[in-house]
């Protein structure tokens, strides 16, 4: 079955509850629609995972698991309404919400005021505080994960990562499938291990703020040497990259994306402390 037929069978599929309206974003694994809730009738998105990869997970796994990252409740959390699967899809139905993903804001204005970049990686901290408290590891935050709605910063896709691993009834290296955007994967997460604490969530939280300020991840480069960078390279010092930050910036940046687990933040509470009072001057 082509790509068309499967997106053609899904819409099909769904259609009397979700009436989809268009795509609004792809990934490597998943396409996102805009939709309309015909029961309810309000705007939802719908996050598909292609055929290719929803045919390599146990779907009663997956939902379990993603059940269980939805008892994280946090305001700048956002949840899944439904978690489904049709046509030989899996998918996610989330609230539409205002305003732009991260990426979009940074692949217009390539740079935030530190104000502004300082308060996301705060509200963002604060919400991998409530997720690491439930034992939750989002194992992918990156700016396509996070929404920004005028002063909120909210969080998406958590548990997604660690559902789909889970899930899988073959390895990663047997899929072919790396779960994790190079760029923001920790050096842990980036050399292929499986069981990470909290802290790669930290060093990725860290990469993301070190685009906002700096315009860039801390490496760049095709995957394969990112991922090799990450391992074995030290970031340029963000105040180097751009002139004005506070010393203050730049220690905590280094502290987040130490190679070293055990020399970042002990937890995303730790960070929001370290944050405060920055961002008031530039």
């Amino acid at each position: 079955m082509s790509k068309s037929q499967f997106t053609a069978a899904f819409e099909t599929a769904v259609a009397d509850r979700w009436i989809l309206q268009g795509e609004i974003g792809r990934g490597t694994q998943t396409t996102v629609y805009r939709a309309h809730d015909a029961v309810r009738d309000v705007p939802v998105v719908v996050k598909a995972l292609d055929a290719s990869l929803a045919s390599a997970l146990d779907f009663p796994r997956f939902r379990k698991q993603m059940l269980q990252a939805a008892t994280v409740q946090h305001p700048g959390i956002v949840q899944p309404i439904a978690i489904e699967e049709a046509a030989g899809r899996i998918f996610l139905v989330t609230p539409f919400l205002q305003g732009e993903s991260l990426r979009t804001r940074l692949n217009r204005d390539r740079t935030l005021p530190l104000a502004e970049a300082i308060a996301i990686t705060r509200q963002v901290a604060e919400s991998l505080g409530a997720a690491h408290a439930a034992d939750i590891l989002h194992k992918d935050v990156k700016p396509t994960n996070i929404f920004v709605d005028g002063p909120r910063a909210l969080l998406l896709d958590l548990g997604v990562a660690r559902a789909i691993s889970r899930s899988m009834e073959m390895t990663m290296t047997g899929t072919g499938l790396t779960l994790g955007k190079p760029g923001y994967m920790s050096p842990e997460h980036a050399s292929g291990g499986v069981e990470m604490s909290s802290r790669a969530d930290l060093y990725s939280l860290g990469a993301v703020l070190y685009e906002m300020l700096g315009g860039e991840p801390p490496f760049t480069g095709p995957e394969p040497q990112v991922l090799m960078r990450t391992l074995t390279e030290t970031p340029v010092p963000i105040t180097k990259k751009r002139d004005g930050l506070p010393p203050e910036v730049g220690v905590v940046l280094d502290r987040l994306l130490a190679k070293d687990p055990a020399a970042r933040y002990a937890s995303a509470t730790e960070v929001v402390e370290a944050l405060s009072g920055i961002g008031n001057r530039e």
